[in-house]
């Protein structure tokens, strides 16, 4: 039984495109609470963010630098651009606007502040859902992570309960990972779960792009070639790997807001002597296939596959030096791939998880998964907008 199309859309916390996903729903009994519908991801498609709209989410998911005025525009400009390229890419693959039940937009994270980082623990996307449904005429479902947190959860991942359908039918001890600006994962073991491990691209993104200003070139370290060029600094590793977020229990999350810049620079004030600008670039990527590596062996000690979703799998340095880091630990046979080694394009899964949430949403299910998100129990996520 079909349940209906969905389209999904994701501006990650790399910032650099906007990732959008059309997906089939269907089930022998119709709707069910249980995680375990029949999802087809049937097309896919990533538009790159214009540059000064990628400069203004960036300033404006940074503390020092936002404002009221800076928030309200880019949540106009996201949501407009967000509409109007759902409309161009639906009329591009003869898609009509009439056949799809819903869209289930992201939005970008600009702040996010889990329980425990603050007193009053809150989570803000923008990207106006209200410009989305005007621009394409479809209902749209929006804002799922704040019933999640209003739950006492996380509000984040909430792609674990999606990865469970996706991937859920194939063989092996599976530890799903996505590599965004954050890095998370989601092991399926005895207790399914997930969390954010720490960094993904987001070090690596913003150090590459301060040295890298006049050449024209991406705006980051697109294959790791220029972390593979240095070598990695024993005393600022050693440094980076003390931060207190690495040694939380999950249920945890983070964000740019947390691992960024202002970050680093004690580090690297702390560490003594001048390193190398690729230096620090492969320190930084060994860093972060350190703390992935480490968040697989703890959450799923007898690992044999990671299919690796997001920008970050195609990071070819970051790879090996995650293999090297499992192979260190002791899994030596474990299989680190891109997904679409499995037949999965990388990067629509996350887009389609939120095509996926707006089906859950639709059928009045729950969405999240306490295991990962730690809220007091399920909850029906997101907000509809008519189109």
């Amino acid at each position: 039984m079909k349940l209906g199309s969905f389209v999904g859309c994701m501006t990650g916390t790399s910032v650099d495109a906007l990732d959008l996903a059309l997906i089939d729903v269907s089930h022998p009994n119709g709707p069910e609470s249980s995680f375990n519908e029949e999802v087809t991801v049937t097309r896919a498609h990533t538009v790159p963010l214009p540059e000064s709209l990628r400069d203004a989410l960036l300033a404006c998911g940074q503390p020092d630098r936002s404002s009221v005025d800076l928030l309200g525009r880019c949540d106009r400009l996201l949501g407009e651009f967000i509409g109007e390229s759902i409309t161009r890419w639906l009329h591009a693959i003869d898609v009509e606007p009439t056949s799809v039940t819903a869209i289930g937009s992201h939005g970008q994270t600009v702040r996010h502040r889990p329980p425990g980082s603050v007193d009053q623990p809150f989570t803000l996307q923008i990207g106006d859902p209200n410009c989305i449904a005007e621009l394409t005429g479809i209902d749209t479902i929006a804002d799922f992570r704040r019933r999640d947190m209003a739950a006492d959860g996380q509000g984040a991942p909430l792609a674990p309960a999606f990865h469970r359908v996706l991937f859920g039918k194939l063989d092996g001890h599976l530890c799903i990972l996505n590599i965004g600006g954050i890095s998370n994962i989601s092991p399926f073991g005895d207790h399914h779960g997930g969390f954010d491990v720490g960094p993904g691209n987001c070090l690596m993104d913003e150090w590459y792009a301060a040295h890298h200003t006049d050449d024209g070139a991406e705006r980051y370290d697109a294959s790791g070639a220029w972390a593979a060029s240095g070598n990695v600094h024993d005393a600022l590793l050693a440094s980076l790997l003390k931060d207190p977020y690495l040694a939380l229990n999950p249920p945890k999350s983070t964000g740019r807001e947390y691992f960024n810049r202002a970050w680093l620079n004690p580090h690297l004030e702390q560490t003594a002597g001048e390193i190398a600008k690729q230096d620090v670039q492969a320190t930084l990527a060994e860093f972060t296939a350190i703390t992935i590596a480490d968040g697989i062996r703890k959450s799923l000690p007898d690992v044999s596959h990671v299919p690796v979703c997001g920008g970050g799998r195609l990071n070819t340095h970051l790879l090996q030096r995650l293999v090297s880091a499992l192979h260190a630990r002791g899994h030596d046979h474990c299989v680190v791939k891109p997904t679409e080694h499995w037949g999965i394009d990388g990067d629509a899964v996350e887009a389609a998880a939120f095509a996926w949430l707006a089906y859950r949403r639709h059928y009045l299910l729950p969405g999240n998964m306490t295991e990962a998100t730690g809220a007091k129990g399920p909850r029906v996520l997101g907000a509809i907008y008519p189109g």
